[in-house]
């Protein structure tokens, strides 16, 4: 029974450690962007592309290719643009070692939160290239 209990508690502790050993994982740059959450403007404008993209009725094909180019779509992706590199910039001053691929990732995947908060269509209707609603 005494032995059990042993195992039992190395087991408990074990787990403890692998959180803490996943929570060290982190990167400077991203405990630096989520302590300060210093991509709040870029979430705020990929949040009002995902709306538009949800209003002008596209699906996630679209979005590889779009059927037309609305001037609030163009105006919010240039200032993603821009936001996106602000941030990277900012984060090159202070973290002087950030791969661009690897902060590419990072954002995408913060930004997939977003997505799944303001889904898009399921791609069942066929797009034309006109306003007009699908049918």
């Amino acid at each position: 029974m005494i032995g059990t209990k042993v195992i039992y508690y190395f087991g408990l502790t074990k787990q403890f450690s692998n959180i803490f050993i996943c929570m060290e994982r982190k990167k400077s740059y991203q405990k630096y962007v989520e302590k300060l959450n210093a991509d709040r403007e870029l979430q705020d404008t990929y949040r009002a592309l995902r709306h538009a993209f949800n209003r002008e009725g596209w699906t996630e094909e679209d979005l590889a290719s779009p059927p037309y180019y609305p001037k609030d779509i163009m105006r919010n992706f240039q200032e993603f643009s821009g936001l996106r590199d602000k941030l990277y910039h900012e984060l090159k001053i202070y973290f002087d070692i950030i791969d661009h691929n690897e902060f590419s990732d990072y954002i995408g995947d913060r930004l997939k939160l977003i997505d799944i908060e303001t889904p898009l269509k399921n791609g069942n209707t066929k797009r034309n290239n006109s306003r007009n609603e699908d049918n």
